[in-house]
């Protein structure tokens, strides 16, 4: 089980990271060229954030339920030691990825309000996201193997 979930959490980073740098591309398209806000963006908007729900879900199976460094963490609290795999994993990583969640959905949430302009929704989008995306961005464990099979 903690393979698979590995597997398919390692898996999932491209969808959310491509996806990420794809709905910022489209943000920034939109801004320069005084496009509407269109449904077509609303669309690849909500598809990023079910990316990133879905890499969270994974990542909250792995570090609550079958982790072993969850395990190890838990049971040497703050002796862990600086810059090892138990204090990114049992820490860094894992509230800096919530901090990402909520602030994908709060960002959401802004967005969705009617009172925006088109320009403003842009430069909302852009400037969440591009918050979110690298906090996502820097906290991806890039020593890991890039694609498990």
């Amino acid at each position: 089980m903690y393979l698979l979930l590995l597997r398919l959490h390692g898996a999932w980073r491209w969808a959310v990271i491509v996806g990420g740098a794809v709905v910022l591309l489209a943000l920034l398209w939109g801004l320069v060229r005084r496009q509407p806000w269109t449904p077509r963006g609303a669309l690849l908007n909500k598809l990023f954030l079910r990316a990133v729900d879905v890499q969270v879900l994974l990542g909250a199976a792995l570090y609550l339920v079958v982790s072993p460094l969850t395990t190890i963490a838990l049971n040497t609290g703050s002796a862990a030691p600086a810059g090892s795999d138990i204090e990114f994993f049992g820490v860094r990583h894992s509230l800096m990825m919530a901090a990402a969640f909520i602030g994908m959905h709060v960002a959401s949430g802004v967005l969705r309000r009617k009172r925006w302009s088109d320009s403003a929704r842009y430069g909302i989008a852009i400037a969440c996201y591009s918050i979110v995306y690298l906090v996502m961005f820097s906290m991806v464990p890039w020593w890991r193997p890039w694609l498990r099979v």
